[in-house]
């Protein structure tokens, strides 16, 4: 464990002791990275208001919650709200283990040619020949990471704030383990996976590990949708992302053919999201950008089950909503929510909020 003080907000570093399920190290005992940030006068309170972040499927929880950054780290803004707040990288994330990531063989057949010739010299078969790890195997996870914070802080539930594929699985936690989870926001809702049941043969036959590089990243994926000049409130936190998410991984760091660094992540058997939407009892506050994937993302509130739920579209926003100028509202609407189970007034419904963060009804 290491903590450290920097300005108001404690920062402490932890590794979660874990009996992993991944089938490639099933039985290994394993440390979990768990970052947690909140306010000296919270951590001395009885039973705080806990938050646990879960990340998406490529940027690990100290790049996508707590970008060292001028004010774009989501944790601090959460601390200083009065949270508790943790974050968690699953396996195959750095700070936690990356079992088989080092071998640049056990990289999938679609994405060996970005290492070739310079890495590998010709296209290799993976010395081993499955995917890495598993809804299920997140799940199990998060259930080891939740116990802890419950026993460490003396509480009976935490929330959760989820991105991008970190909403199946604090979705699915939340759906599987409806007494510990108090309230849920997601944002950058992931599409429903191509199956809801678990593969018949698993784990399923593959490779461990799959790549983006920085071009793909930060243009096709993020660049590429912004539409005008408000989106970005400062256009240099895009290379502050590629520089924290190389500073995690140094192996990633040297497989890149122009030197700036490649983004390695496990590849996963995926399934359950649209199943455990509709299980979900917490309530839940959904935020989508308007220029992320809309259309497709969208279906996943449609789906949800909970009994009070809250959407709300975002103009001008992508699916890095946490980075651009749409980050005040998303901050802010955390806040409010997982705080009381409201936003700006309003407890269920769908809206639409515009550059300034006011919300008008509409359908979604």
């Amino acid at each position: 464990m290491s903590q450290s003080a920097a300005g108001d907000l404690v920062t402490t570093d932890r590794f979660v002791t874990h009996v992993s399920t991944v089938p490639a190290i099933t039985g290994q005992s394993t440390g979990l990275f768990l970052r947690e940030r909140a306010l000296a006068s919270t951590l001395a309170q009885k039973s705080p208001r806990v938050v646990l972040m879960v990340h998406g499927g490529f940027a690990p929880a100290t790049v996508a919650y707590d970008l060292q950054y001028k004010d774009y780290s989501f944790m601090a803004a959460l601390a200083r709200a009065g949270f508790d707040v943790f974050a968690l990288s699953h396996t195959g994330y750095a700070p936690s283990p990356r079992p088989l990531m080092d071998d640049p063989c056990n990289v999938s057949a679609e994405f060996q040619h970005e290492l070739i010739p310079h890495v590998l010299p010709a296209p290799a078969a993976p010395r081993y020949p499955f995917k890495l790890v598993s809804s299920r195997t997140e799940w199990d996870e998060l259930e080891t990471v939740v116990d802890y914070i419950c026993k460490l802080r003396d509480v009976e539930k935490i929330s959760f704030v989820g991105w991008s594929t970190g909403t199946p699985r604090s979705g699915g936690y939340a759906a599987l383990h409806p007494e510990r989870v108090d309230k849920l926001v997601m944002f950058g809702i992931a599409p429903f996976f191509e199956a809801d049941a678990p593969p018949a043969q698993m784990p399923e036959a593959g490779a461990p590990m799959i790549l983006q590089s920085r071009d793909f990243l930060l243009h096709n994926r993020w660049q590429d949708n912004i539409h005008d000049s408000a989106q970005l409130e400062d256009p240099a936190v895009c290379d502050a992302v590629w520089r924290e998410l190389m500073e995690v991984d140094t192996v990633g760091a040297t497989w890149a053919r122009d030197g700036r660094g490649i983004m390695r992540a496990p590849n996963r058997m995926n399934y359950g999201w649209r199943g455990n939407l509709a299980k979900i009892k917490a309530p839940t506050l959904m935020l989508l950008g308007e220029f992320d994937n809309y259309a497709k993302r969208v279906e996943a509130w449609r789906a949800l089950g909970a009994p009070q739920r809250m959407f709300i579209k975002v103009a001008h926003s992508t699916h890095f909503m946490q980075f651009e100028r749409s980050r005040h509202l998303l901050y802010r609407a955390a806040a409010e929510w997982l705080g009381g189970g409201s936003f700006d007034g309003h407890r269920d419904g769908e809206y639409f909020a515009d550059v300034a963060g006011t919300l008008s009804a509409r359908s979604a």
